[in-house]
């Protein structure tokens, strides 16, 4: 079944992909779900050190 979750789209070399996806394999995680939980892990640590961010206040318009 899909996600209806947004995307994010990045570019990044080969190097960094394959490291990824041994972190992944030997995490049980696919790529994409490893990258998510880097990704919220970043954000709960920036709002530690910053603050908590009001996604609410945040203007978001969609690309593509």
């Amino acid at each position: 079944m899909p996600s209806d979750k947004p995307q994010i789209l990045i570019r990044t070399d080969k190097e960094l992909i394959t490291k990824l996806d041994i972190i992944a394999k030997k995490n049980n995680r696919s790529r994409a779900n490893l990258a998510e939980t880097i990704l919220k892990q970043y954000v709960e640590q920036y709002e530690k050190e910053n603050g908590h961010i009001n996604s609410a206040e945040l203007s978001v318009t969609k690309t593509g």
